[in-house]
């Protein structure tokens, strides 16, 4: 039967803990090394646009997925969040791809789709 945070033992609970953080530090150092690697294979440009397109997207629909809870059992939820995303991305893409300059602070406008992500989520058809 599994226990509950509150019901483990003191010593679990600590190694569970020890075992997150360094879990967490060693994703931040694969991330570093992945920076450093694109940055230096292909320029601080390249890391610009394609690091700040993967940064503020994870932000963007990372979000949105951590508020839509309840609707995480309906399949309408995942089809229409994976269409979005791709939607986006593809759309990133060309922008990225034709725009000679492009600075990090650009990628705020991804703000904007925000409300666009809630809406479709919130009209989903209703199954019964």
């Amino acid at each position: 039967m599994p226990m509950n945070s509150a019901a483990q033992p003191a010593g679990r609970r600590i190694r569970d803990r020890i075992r997150d953080y360094v879990l967490y530090v060693a994703i931040a150092f694969a991330f570093l090394a992945a920076v450093f690697a694109v940055e230096g294979k292909w320029g601080h440009e390249a890391y610009i646009r394609w690091g700040g397109l993967i940064g503020f997207t994870s932000v963007l629909f990372g979000g949105f997925i951590s508020e839509s809870g309840q609707f995480f059992r309906r399949w309408q939820f995942w089809a229409v969040t994976a269409l979005l995303l791709a939607v986006h991305l593809t759309a990133f893409a060309i922008v990225l791809t034709h725009v000679e300059e492009w600075k990090l602070m650009w990628f705020m406008v991804m703000v904007f789709e925000f409300p666009v992500l809630t809406f479709f989520r919130d009209n989903l058809p209703h199954t019964t």
